[in-house]
């Protein structure tokens, strides 16, 4: 058996309270969850943090964030009339007053982006207005799922361009078929109003739920709206001009559309704020902030690599459901005031591998390396535990959630199912799982303690106080067996891990230039064959 680490042996030192936190997916940032907080460095506490190596002060440095903006006048010319130069004067005492009213962002004042406003920075009662009107574009330009992207603006530019083409042999002709084509428009609308509400029953989501609720007469007036104006349809050119004559119709109409349907009482079952809803330069902000954010990035995406924002949903739905799961375990047990390793291990989403849900019963995944006897304690402890918890304190009339179910066999580990989860005892991983890692990889696992005795005794009633615990306690009575099991490394062999194995961020400079210089350095004998 490999010996006991000395990294594993020793004390922790005394470094304050700290709050459990979660790693959010694999670019390796977090957040905190709303539970009561973990002691996680009294008594009863492992270290939770991966081995670091120390560096030196002077390769490493701060960096600060911040905003600054700068105005200046450009000349054309060398010499300026005094007209341009009190011009120029008047232009830049209004920017050094404009500049003196700027705040730059903080942590609670965020920078605005280029076009719009952030969806962090509307007011609160202007939420709900928000969400409605982002679900009007949606329904308007025929995005009805997560799934779904703008098509190409490029046909549709074509038909909007024709009326200025000046290259027209009869304009009488051209301004006939243009009073044709409106006088057509009603019909037509009414085709894409029907189609839309069809559509939307047909489809279950947020977007197109909230778009059936919108009487189909008030939409054809919409779409009324839209036809006239020269558009075959709502189309907006996300990678085009933003301040382009044919984006910036696009812009009116969204506003114009949304306000008629609010003031008509159309959008009642959307929880409208009438106020928010007149106010037009704010809708403006909206329109820009979610037409050339949140949809121009999604449909770029799209079009780089089909089948990326499908993926991409269906992945940050299993990772939802996972954090969902692993909240509830928390809390459970923490309010069990079970070991704060146990605690611990819950509170990392990645941990879990309940990440889908069926009508019928819950789908479980498999969890590569994970001890059997973690998702055994989850299912049989925590999960009975919330249940009963959740019986005794259901209120009259609620609703009994869906019992759950496994189905064997497991469905193949997911994406998130194959990442390490971080910061989780070592005993989370099965002795074989763990001692075949790297030695970089076994190394973010020296300090973080153990959770559970052996398996033998975890269930055992006769032993049922391990759960409860203090750290020198447990580790004398179970942990120390437990170890015995796993190849931890010492702290000579974390110390010899190279600089290019810990700092897995650095950028190292690789030369793959098809290129004659590998041939010079290499060593060949009197015939010329390579040594």
């Amino acid at each position: 058996m490999p010996p006991r680490s000395s990294t594993q042996s020793r004390p922790s030192s005394k470094r304050g309270k700290r709050k459990p936190r979660v790693n959010f997916g694999a670019n390796g940032s977090s957040r905190k969850r709303k539970a009561s907080p973990v002691d996680a460095e009294n008594s009863d506490a492992e270290p939770s943090s991966s081995p670091k190596r120390p560096r030196n002060d002077n390769a490493s440095g701060s960096t600060g964030g911040g905003a600054s903006s700068s105005t200046g006048t450009t000349g054309t010319g060398a010499a300026r009339g005094a007209g341009s130069a009190d011009a120029d004067a008047s232009t830049d005492a209004a920017a050094n007053d404009a500049s003196t009213k700027k705040t730059p962002p903080t942590g609670k004042t965020r920078a605005r982006t280029r076009f719009g406003i952030r969806p962090l920075e509307v007011p609160p009662h202007a939420k709900t207005t928000q969400t409605a009107f982002q679900r009007f574009i949606c329904g308007i330009s025929g995005v009805l799922k997560q799934s779904d992207v703008l098509p190409s603006a490029t046909e549709a530019r074509k038909h909007y361009d024709k009326r200025f083409d000046a290259d027209i042999d009869d304009m009488h002709e051209h301004m006939r078929n243009l009073v044709n084509e409106s006088r057509t428009a009603v019909s037509a609308a009414r085709d894409f109003a029907t189609k839309l509400i069809r559509d939307a029953k047909l489809i279950t989501g947020p977007i197109a739920n909230d778009i059936a609720r919108i009487p189909e007469t008030h939409l054809a007036t919409v779409f009324t709206m839209i036809q006239k104006a020269g558009l075959k349809g709502f189309c907006p050119d996300l990678e085009g001009p933003v301040q382009s004559k044919y984006n910036q119709l696009h812009r009116h109409l969204a506003v114009s559309g949304f306000q008629f349907l609010s003031s008509s009482f159309a959008l009642a079952a959307l929880d409208v704020n009438a106020s928010v809803a007149e106010d037009t330069e704010l809708l403006g902000d909206m329109y820009d902030g979610y037409a050339y954010g949140r949809l121009a990035t999604k449909t770029k995406m799209e079009r780089r690599r089909p089948g990326s924002l499908t993926k991409s949903l269906q992945n940050s739905a299993e990772y939802k459901a996972r954090s969902r799961l692993a909240d509830t375990r928390f809390k459970t047990a923490n309010r069990l005031e079970l070991r704060k390793p146990v605690q611990r291990m819950a509170n990392i989403t990645e941990s879990h591998s309940d990440d889908e849900h069926h009508p019928q019963h819950s789908l479980v995944r498999k969890k590569p390396g994970r001890n059997p006897i973690m998702g055994r304690f989850y299912r049989e402890e925590l999960d009975v535990s919330a249940e009963e918890y959740r019986t005794r304190n259901a209120k009259a009339g609620q609703r009994a959630p869906k019992p759950r179910t496994r189905q064997d066999p497991l469905l193949p580990a997911s994406y998130f199912g194959k990442i390490l989860p971080p910061d989780v005892p070592v005993d989370f991983f099965t002795p074989e799982f763990y001692n075949g890692l790297t030695l970089k990889e076994r190394a973010r696992y020296a300090n973080t303690g153990v959770a559970f005795p052996l398996p033998k005794v975890v269930f055992d009633p006769a032993h049922a106080n391990w759960r409860y615990l203090g750290k020198k306690d447990f580790m004398d009575k179970y942990g120390y067996d437990v170890l015995e099991q796993y190849d931890i490394p010492s702290a000579e062999e974390i110390d010899a891990i190279p600089e290019s194995d810990v700092e897995d961020d650095e950028e190292i400079e690789i030369d793959l230039e098809d290129t004659d210089d590998e041939e010079g350095e290499m060593d060949v004998d009197d015939d010329g064959n390579a040594v």
